[in-house]
Formats: C-alpha cells, structure tokens, sequence
C-alpha cells in the first residue's frame, strides 16, 4: 500500500513546498509539483511520468507531462530556491571545516535520440557505453550533505550534429574539465562555504584543471595515477628527472613511511603508513605536496597504494587523510539517487525536461536531509535514522500511514481508482 500517493500530501511535504510555490505561476503547476516530488520517494521499480502516475490517485498523465515538458517555470530558480533554503537554515547550512566534491557520473541510455546522448565513458558501468554525462558539485560534512549544482556534458560530435541540423550554433562545446571550473565559480558566487575541494582523480590529474583551481585560490586534494610523470633524482640519475609516480613507490625506503592513525568520514579508524614528500609534478609549476599512503610499509603493489597531491602544506596527514575520505560522499548520493529517486530513470528526452527530472530528484534528497537535521522524524517517529535508507523507509512509512487514513475516509474513490486503472473487479 506504501506504493501509491494520495491526491494530498502530508504536512510536512506541504510546507516544504509552500517555500517555492512563487516559482510557480498556475495551480496546477503547483499541484504537480508536489506529486512528482512525494512520487520520487515511492518504492516502485521505475521512476519516469508513466509510472509516477500511475501510483497516484487521480493523477493526470497529460498534466504531468506537460508540467516536467512544457510548464513555464524556471528550473534554475527551483535548485537557486533550494540552496537559499539550506543556507538559511542552521542545521544544512554549508560551513568552513566541510568540503565540496566535483565528479561526474553517466547515465545509460538507448538510441540517439535523447538530449546529449552518445556513445562514452559511463563510470557506472564501468565501460564505453551509449548514455549521457552529468558533472556535478556536492557538499559534505561531519553531519550532512546535498548536491549543489550540475552540468549537462555534451560530446563534441553531438554538438556539431545539432548546430548543423540547426544551421546556427545552437550548443557550445565544453569539455568536463571546464564544466568543472564553471561548477567552482558557481560555489563561489552562492558563497557556499568549504575548506579543500576534493576532486575525482580524472579531473585532478589535469594540469589546466588544477591549475583552474588554483587561479580561484582554493585549496584542494585529488588522487594522482600511477603513471602521473614527476621529476626525481633516482639512482643514477645525473639530475632530477621525469619518471612515473609510481617509481615513487620503489625509490623510497621503507623509513620514508611513518604510521598514521585517522578516522574516516563513516567512522572507521585506519592504521596507514604514509611518506609526506615534495615533488615536482610534470605541467606544473613548482612543488607540490603529496601524500603516498601504503596500508603495510612493504607493499609495493601500486592496486592498495594511493597517492594523493595537495596545495594545502600546513594540515597535517591525519586531517588531510580524514578530510580526502568525504569524497565517498558524492559516490553515495549518485547511487542513492539513481537506486532510490530514479536520477536515470526518466524517459523524456529534450534538455529541459531532463534538468528539470534532476533537480527534482536534487530537491527530494534535500527534503530527506534537511529533515533529519532539523529533527522533524522525531516528532512522530522513536526510530533513529542513521543511514539514508532508514530516512527513506521512515518517510515511506509516513507516506503509507497517510494513505491507509485517506483510503479510510474516501473509500469510494479508492475503490474506484482500482477498477478504472488497476482492472480491480471491487463493488462499489
């Protein structure tokens, strides 16, 4: 029963979104909006308009639809309106010891037919494979996170397609790596505040865009590849030249390596050994400070070993190790996005349907997390929700009990909706 919405929602869902109803021009926009969000948290196998409302008592497909497709409402002002709320609250607002992450994920899609799809890196599956791309910026903390902003990658092969098919230059390519710097302006002009970027290994190991970071005066951490070129004086070697840091590894001794106690962002303490070193990095200008980190000091093997640079000299290895560890947080928001809210799961295919599915899904995960900080399961639940997946299956409770208590004192209608859209045979 916890799979299907009422035509009203709860009241906490109604007063999260009284905050936004100025975005919203007509009723029914606003109607729609309240039942796609609420329908994103339903535990139903797919997540696009067919099946949403297909849930939903009375529901209108074509409402629908045309609310994600062709509503006049601006989905930017939604995310802008999103964020203001988080930073005005005290609970989600950003602050100085959390951290921004910047990765990109892919979606899997079939055909050509949707916006930007082509055949690329999809990091979910692990392979090239036909989808779309979507570079993202999250925050993180000790108590909390949400997604801030997103960019639509669009292939450059795809892009020339459309602008010849349009006969003008309707899209303009930018590479992730650019997408990525655009996603850090846009952190610094919400005034979102963070200490270290903690960016993807892809995006880290480009020198423009490190040194895009750097020009904005962050600090920041990133993993380095094994065969990122460094300059060292190896044995010999006349002068410092370039190798791979993975010869890194095999140059220092085993003194070089000191033990490390920390604790991760989950709570897991780690016993690493870690040599703390400056380097010259190839594109780069000057030294750099990096971070090997081996979980035994006789391990050479290059698979359990990571290497971590930074412009931050002053942290010490624990903090730095500590905070590098939050990166997971991102990871976890695009599974639980994709798993839990149906991030991958729409089925419309121009741009603007698709950013508006996306922040929707932004907006739901916001309403879980910002729940939780406030305290607001307390009041009618004894449960402790540690983990997402215990806010979800809270919220889905609250939603079940609400629908029992409508079907309770609108029978008739319920009846109904199970013999028109389910081909129930129930008496009226």
């Amino acid at each position: 029963m916890m799979n299907y919405l009422t035509p009203n929602v709860p009241e906490m869902f109604e007063k999260f979104y009284q905050e936004f109803d100025d975005i919203f021009r007509e009723s029914s926009q606003k109607e729609n909006f309240r039942l796609y969000g609420t329908a994103l948290l339903l535990e139903i196998k797919r997540k696009n308009i067919q099946s949403l409302s297909c849930h939903i008592i009375d529901s209108n497909y074509q409402s629908m639809h045309h609310f994600i497709h062709d509503a006049p409402f601006n989905e930017n002002a939604l995310n802008d309106q999103r964020i203001v709320q988080l930073e005005r609250t005290r609970q989600t607002k950003s602050c100085r010891d959390g951290y921004v992450i910047i990765d990109d994920t892919g979606n899997p899609k079939s055909g050509a037919c949707t916006f930007a799809t082509r055949r690329q890196w999809i990091g979910s599956l692990g392979k090239v494979d036909n989808g779309q791309v979507v570079v993202t910026s999250h925050y993180a903390d000790k108590s909390k996170d949400w997604p801030i902003e997103m960019r639509p990658y669009l292939p450059e092969d795809w892009v020339q397609e459309q602008n010849a098919l349009f006969g003008q230059e309707v899209y303009l390519f930018k590479s992730k790596l650019l997408l990525g710097l655009e996603l850090i302006d846009d952190i610094k002009n919400r005034n979102i505040q963070f200490s270290h970027l903690l960016i993807d290994s892809w995006y880290g190991n480009s020198p423009d865009f490190i040194k895009g970071v750097e020009d904005r005066k962050c600090l920041y951490i990133t993993p380095l590849y094994a065969n990122r070129r460094v300059y060292l004086d190896l044995s010999g070697d006349n002068s410092p030249s370039e190798h791979p840091v993975k010869d890194l590894v095999t140059v220092l001794s085993d003194d070089a390596f000191l033990e490390v106690q920390y604790t991760k962002a989950n709570g897991e303490v780690c016993t690493v050994y870690v040599a703390d070193i400056k380097v010259k990095v190839k594109n780069l200008h000057g030294m750099r400070r990096v971070l090997i980190v081996k979980p035994t000091k006789e391990d050479k093997n290059m698979d359990n070993i990571d290497v971590l640079m930074t412009n931050d000299t002053k942290k010490g290895v624990p903090f730095l190790l500590r905070s590098f560890s939050f990166r997971d947080k991102i990871d976890k928001f695009y599974e639980r996005g994709k798993d839990d809210l149906g991030f991958d799961q729409y089925q419309v295919r121009e741009e603007k349907s698709i950013r508006r599915h996306w922040y929707m899904v932004f907006l739901m995960y916001t309403f879980l997390i910002r729940h939780r900080q406030c305290g607001s399961f307390r009041k009618w639940c004894n449960h402790l929700c540690q983990t997402f997946g215990d806010l979800l299956d809270t919220i889905r409770t609250k939603l079940m009990l609400h629908f029992q208590k409508w079907c309770e004192e609108n029978r008739e209608k319920w009846h109904k909706f199970l013999r028109n859209k389910k081909g129930i045979p129930i008496e009226a």
